[in-house]
């Protein structure tokens, strides 16, 4: 093992991003002549963010809704008789990042291709406050832009944490209810893997990224679903005894030696796997670094991770962020909220056995079947044949962190005994409830949305929205508003926005100015890396303006007029 003191190669992504251009000339001025505050109430509806030629931040046009009938016709005359049902912010992914963990494996991005662009991106350091921007954009958002409505609530698909650790997850929650955070650990100041500052005109960059700050907290009730991430070493090992001790140790792998990187880089698991960090460690080429201990690194069971979320503010609340006080010993993550005419159903897709994608277990996808006949009057058994109940209606729209593509996890949980279901499972049995409307999701870390048609009969299909993350370009959220056409169908409307940090770091406007650190500055830099980080996803944004801003047609599965008219909140 060798000490970081001794000379030895330079982090490889590192050295990548430089010789990219990341560190480019003018990207990152931090002083802006004619300062204007930025309007938050915009959204890409109005402008948008685009990267240009040689790599700069620039306004572009605005994007209009597209139209897409892929699932029904669209009636003309919808626009005058709206009736606004829901409105509610999607955030997900924020990632809430240790950069300073001994627990994290950047050095697999030394791999040609690398082995996963997940364990690093140079922007990380900053995680906490690009998440922050990404709220205050929300809250300055308070009513749906098409119909009016205030927001009812806000929802966060999962993955609030890079790597299952408890420090993490406190800083997320801490963000969200606007409580100092301090985004360092272990000793104090940055003792990560960059050398230097991702962001050459903003040499304190990394220092600064360690200064506690007051957040804006989130204005809005909101509801939290588990991820991967949140629970599972980097998002795909259940914890260990050994890979836990090296957590909250005081020993950081740098890099690899040049012959157990040549093996990893070809797939062995004896170094990808959940206790391959003390492997590492007894190579005698191994870099490391000694970083503080910090017994706050720990990881986290999901009966941890479900406690910590009623260990927030009163308000905006709900206790809990919607999981039940009562399935907090039992670990049961998953749950069902009505708002309105319209119920919101929230599933537990990690498997915590192990790896990125998601299953369901057995017991919890029996539940979803009974939380599914119990808002529906009609619908359709396994067979195909229809039911008649004597249940009230109630539109529906299912949340989880994984979206249907994604679930796909063949491996068997905890008990091998027990039964897990994937996606299309999933997708089979929400086309047997009409009164399915949408499925929303993250993990991807991109914006998408898909139909989910059911052949023969329009009114079984739904639409499925997946939303990117605040912690990878283009750190966008999205508001998603439900409308009656009073015609037969349903609108979705579907706007996303950027993040509250203007393109220029210094035109940030500071929303808590008395800790005398200006988080959105910092957000703004962090926009300006991710953009230039030669492993951005380009497809991230969506593959067309339609996977954005769009209005999405569907038939309603029973007369609409039997529900109360909404009330503008």
């Amino acid at each position: 093992m060798i000490n970081d003191s001794a000379p030895r190669r330079e982090f490889s992504r590192r050295a990548f991003i430089r010789r990219a251009g990341i560190a480019g000339v003018g990207a990152l001025a931090f002083t802006a002549c004619g300062r204007k505050s930025e309007d938050l109430t915009v959204t890409t509806v109005d402008r948008t963010i685009a990267i240009d030629s040689e790599g700069n931040l620039v306004r572009g046009p605005g994007e209009p809704y597209s139209v897409r009938t892929e699932l029904a016709d669209a009636q003309s005359g919808r626009e005058a008789r709206r009736v606004p049902l829901l409105a509610f912010h999607h955030l997900s992914d924020f990632r809430i990042t240790d950069e300073e963990s001994p627990a994290r494996a950047e050095w697999q991005e030394s791999c040609s291709p690398p082995i996963s662009r997940e364990s690093f991106r140079p922007q990380e350091s900053l995680s906490v406050q690009a998440a922050e921007a990404l709220v205050g954009r929300a809250n300055a958002l308070s009513r749906g832009p098409v119909s009016g409505r205030g927001i009812d609530f806000a929802l966060h698909t999962g993955n609030a944490t890079d790597n299952a650790q408890f420090n993490e997850l406190r800083w997320f929650l801490d963000t969200m209810d606007g409580k100092p955070v301090y985004p360092d650990s272990g000793a104090i100041g940055y003792q990560g893997v960059q050398s230097e500052s991702p962001a050459p005109n903003y040499g304190d960059l990394l220092k600064q990224a360690q200064l506690p700050f007051t957040p804006a907290a989130i204005q809005y009730p909101w509801y939290a679903v588990v991820g991967n991430r949140d629970i599972l070493v980097q998002g795909s090992s259940a914890p260990g005894d050994r890979a836990a001790r090296i957590a909250t140790g005081a020993q950081k792998v740098m890099a690899l030696g040049p012959d157990a990187l040549a093996e990893a880089c070809q797939g062995s698991q004896v170094l990808l796997g959940a206790d391959s960090s003390q492997t590492i460690l007894n190579d005698p080429e191994t870099v490391v670094r000694s970083v503080g201990k910090d017994g706050n690194r720990r990881f986290l069971s999901l009966k941890d991770w479900l406690t910590e979320h009623f260990a927030t503010a009163d308000t905006p609340g709900p206790a809990g962020h919607g999981f039940p006080a009562d399935g907090v010993e039992s670990g049961t993550a998953y749950y069902a909220v009505d708002s309105g005419s319209i119920s919101l159903v929230v599933l537990n897709t990690v498997n915590p056995a192990g790896f990125p994608g998601g299953s369901i277990d057995e017991p919890q996808f029996q539940w979803l079947e009974a939380q599914l006949i119990a808002r529906s009057s009609v619908y359709f058994d396994a067979s195909g044949a229809q039911v008649s109940t004597q249940n009230a209606d109630r539109l529906i729209v299912i949340a989880s962190h994984h979206p249907r593509d994604l679930i796909d996890n063949p491996f068997p949980g905890p008990d091998p005994q027990q039964r897990r279901y994937q996606g299309p499972e999933l997708e089979a049995l929400l086309h047997r409830f009409p009164n399915v409307i949408l499925h929303i999701a993250g993990h991807a870390l991109e914006q998408r949305i898909n139909p989910r048609p059911f052949s023969g009969d329009p009114s079984r299909s739904y639409w499925e929205i997946t939303t990117g993350s605040s912690i990878a370009w283009p750190m966008q959220g999205r508001l998603i508003e439900i409308i009656d056409n009073r015609d037969g169908t349903l609108s979705v409307f579907s706007t996303v926005y950027d993040a509250a940090s203007p393109i220029s770091p210094g035109d940030a406007d500071d929303p808590t100015p008395d800790d005398k650190l200006n988080q959105r500055l910092l957000a703004s830099v962090a926009r300006q890396i991710a953009a230039r980080d030669p492993l951005r996803d380009g497809t991230a944004a969506g593959l067309a303006a339609s996977d954005r801003n769009a209005e999405l047609i569907l038939r309603a599965s029973f007369d609409m007029g039997s529900l109360p008219t909404a009330v503008t909140s």
